[in-house]
């Protein structure tokens, strides 16, 4: 009998003791999201006013300068990326004796990267149909790239730990100093160089401001042993990291070498815009999913919960938000950035449902990293890189961008299918079971989107006030229909606010 009773209270001590690392985690999680929520939020509104500060002073083919000199330092930086600080967030004991040597390797890493990129800058001229503006463009930001090798490893700490407070104030701070110089070279120059300039301010500020914001001193010792360590989990973030560059910047690759910079400046800025709502939301919360997921990664009950009631909430933000922009984009690039951008408004039209998808992707990835699958992701990638091998070529000389974001489209979707059938092995959630998180969303968008466009009919939108009304106003209807849907009949989202609430 007493042999009984002790087994009893051994479990429900056990009981109570993963209740409360749960509700901790909950606690932790919940308000880490507030705080990168709010910050990301600042961070975007100042970098979409920066945007469109930019886009009255300079032309498209600044942009398209700019990014042409950009796809080279990515694609550099991208082969020599090792993964270790990622390594460090996943590993759970023992960090204090790895991080100097990371941070030591890092400054080796990134000295050897800005060497190469000055080198090669003329073939990287010779690429773009012998243009000697990349060039120098190249030369000059190889400067930064070895100087954000001594950023402080300290602030990896932050997220490791779920602390977002010095990690967000540090951030902001880093992008309030950018815009700034940006904007002011923007209107002493009018042309590429004001670009340039805050790219190199940008680096120089974040490794000031980092040792300013965290108090850790690294200390310049390379271990080889513990960086063989890192390397063995980190190769896979390697290797995902350059088959990511080649997805990310194959579609301004070709369209840069086919169509000019000019073209490509009206695709980043479509890019970059199609990718704002739903993959920034998203990103806030990949942010803490990874090391929160990496935290529960044995308890694959609150695995499946935590990731089924996070995607509910994100999917509840993010499908009303590509709906909304997808609707308005005319007006928007017509009233926001200026008539001259409104070759980009059939690029973006696709591109608004490639940043859709690519939010679901951004919250799976986290949760295969977290789990300690990184080659997951790495998998997931390669399709989408054969995908653009094979069509965006034919597709690019046949389309325009139209032909290139197309390309980009269906890769994305066929990663989706690929991480869906994986989710279904780790923890029993397949195509049905994301299909339910997002059922709501999708009927309150479309009732959002059917009543913009009556409404379009009768008042059309002439000015940026009157565009503003809109997105009030589809706001109000869409929040109101998934009231009454999920009040009425899933709640689906009442249950994840729940959820959320005795977590926290």
């Amino acid at each position: 009998m007493i042999f009984f009773q002790k087994i009893n209270l051994t479990k429900k001590f056990k009981k109570l003791w993963l209740e409360t690392k749960d509700a901790n985690i909950g606690q932790k999680a919940f308000q880490s999201s507030l705080v990168i929520l709010i910050s990301r939020f600042i961070i975007k509104s100042l970098q979409f006013v920066r945007t469109i500060i930019l886009a009255r002073l300079l032309f498209p083919n600044d942009f398209g300068l700019f990014g042409m000199a950009a796809i080279a330092l990515g694609l550099v930086d991208n082969f020599f990326q090792t993964g270790f600080y990622s390594a460090i967030i996943h590993k759970k004991e023992n960090v204090d004796e790895y991080i100097d040597s990371a941070w030591s390797f890092n400054i080796l890493r990134n000295t050897l990267v800005a060497i190469i990129l000055f080198l090669t800058a003329p073939l990287v001229g010779l690429f773009f149909n012998n243009n000697e503006m990349v060039v120098l463009l190249v030369r000059i930001l190889a400067l930064p790239v070895f100087v954000i090798g001594f950023e402080n490893v300290g602030v990896i700490l932050w997220q490791k730990e779920l602390q977002f407070n010095k990690k967000s104030q540090l951030d902001i701070c880093v992008v309030i100093l950018e815009i700034t110089t940006t904007i002011v070279a923007a209107v002493i120059f009018h042309n590429v160089w004001a670009l340039v300039i805050g790219a190199i301010a940008n680096r120089f500020f974040a490794v000031i401001l980092s040792y300013l914001f965290h108090p850790y001193r690294p200390k310049f010792v390379v271990d080889w042993k513990k960086n063989k360590e890192l390397y063995f989990y980190g190769r896979w973030v390697g290797i995902s990291a350059i088959i990511n560059f080649f997805i990310g910047q194959g579609d301004n690759l070709t369209i840069g070498k086919i169509l000019g910079s000019t073209i490509l400046g009206f695709y980043q800025m479509a890019f970059s815009l199609g990718m704002l709502p739903a993959v920034e939301i998203a990103r806030v919360f990949g942010s803490i999913l990874f090391p929160l997921f990496a935290k529960i990664q044995n308890d694959k009950i609150f695995l499946r919960r935590t990731y089924v009631r996070v995607t509910s909430l994100i999917f509840a933000l993010t499908i009303p938000a590509s709906f909304g922009l997808f609707l308005l984009a005319r007006e928007i690039i017509t009233f926001v950035y200026g008539p001259r951008w409104l070759p980009m408004v059939p690029i973006l039209t696709i591109l608004v449902w490639v940043g859709f998808l690519k939010s679901f992707e951004q919250i799976t990835n986290s949760f295969f990293l977290g789990v300690g699958r990184p080659s997951i992701p790495t998998r997931s990638s390669s399709i989408q890189l054969v995908t653009m091998i094979i069509f965006i070529v034919p597709l690019t000389f046949f389309l325009g961008g139209e032909g290139t974001a197309l390309t980009v489209a269906m890769g994305t979707l066929f990663t989706q299918l690929y991480l869906l059938y994986i989710l279904r092995q780790e923890i029993n959630l397949g195509v049905w079971g994301i299909s339910k998180t997002a059922l709501e969303p999708v009927i309150a968008s479309l009732a959002m989107a059917y009543g913009l466009y009556f409404l379009k009919q009768f008042w059309p939108i002439f000015s940026w006030w009157s565009l503003l009304i809109y997105i009030l106003l589809g706001i109000l209807v869409y929040g109101l229909f998934l009231f009454i849907i999920d009040v009425c009949f899933t709640k689906e989202i009442k249950n994840s606010l729940i959820w959320i609430k005795n977590n926290h």
